[in-house]
């Protein structure tokens, strides 16, 4: 992707439209890992456990690793697809969208059933908060007294987080900084405390 930043959804979503008496039932939820997609959409799947088919897509990853659909049952390419094909709308990931068909007695065909889910799906996401979300590294920064006030000054000027203040015989700043500017706040600091500095990535 090249940028240090993604969308998602803020919270769980939810609409119904019907066509031709069939109701498409969409879910949306926010996720971070494969796992909690599949507790997701088990969790569909028990609450609406009188439904024959549960199509669905879902994408993880800043980087969007991974991305899977499944038509549960329905003919290949119909639903599943045009699931994630919302998602993509959006360009959202950490995110899975379930729909839910209940039949209502007329057939679709194959091409109504694209549209069909496609539609249900976006207009789940259409009434969700879409939100961004910064991909960051954390750093411990180790430095000398004298020189906190001009790294203080740097990191409120570039907008850093600071997640922790500490200090004994040194002063200690854990702070989360964005992939894309790390390098050059590592050269700018380095060069404001005349390399009295150390970073340490965090993994605590």
């Amino acid at each position: 992707m090249g940028q240090d930043y993604f969308f998602t959804i803020e919270a769980d979503y939810k609409s119904e439209i019907k066509i031709q008496k069939s109701s498409f039932i969409a879910n949306a939820f926010p996720c971070i890992s494969k796992k909690s997609s599949l507790d997701l959409l088990n969790t569909i799947r028990k609450k609406y456990f009188d439904a024959r088919h549960h199509p669905y897509a879902y994408r993880i990853g800043s980087g969007y690793e991974i991305s899977k659909f499944n038509d549960d049952g329905e003919p290949s390419g119909s639903s599943g697809k045009p699931i994630l094909d919302a998602i993509d709308k959006y360009k959202l990931t950490n995110v899975i969208v379930v729909v839910t068909r209940y039949f209502g007695g007329v057939k679709l065909g194959v091409g109504g059933l694209k549209r069909a889910y496609f539609e249900a799906a976006e207009s789940c996401l259409s009434q969700a908060e879409i939100i961004e979300k910064l991909i960051t590294k954390q750093f411990v920064i180790e430095t000398d007294y004298r020189f906190i006030g001009a790294v203080l000054n740097y990191i409120e000027k570039t907008k850093i987080q600071i997640d922790e203040n500490s200090s004994d015989d040194k002063v200690k700043l854990i702070v989360s900084i964005r992939e894309s500017i790390t390098e050059k706040t590592k050269a700018d600091l380095s060069e404001i405390t005349n390399g009295n500095i150390n970073f340490i990535i965090n993994k605590n």
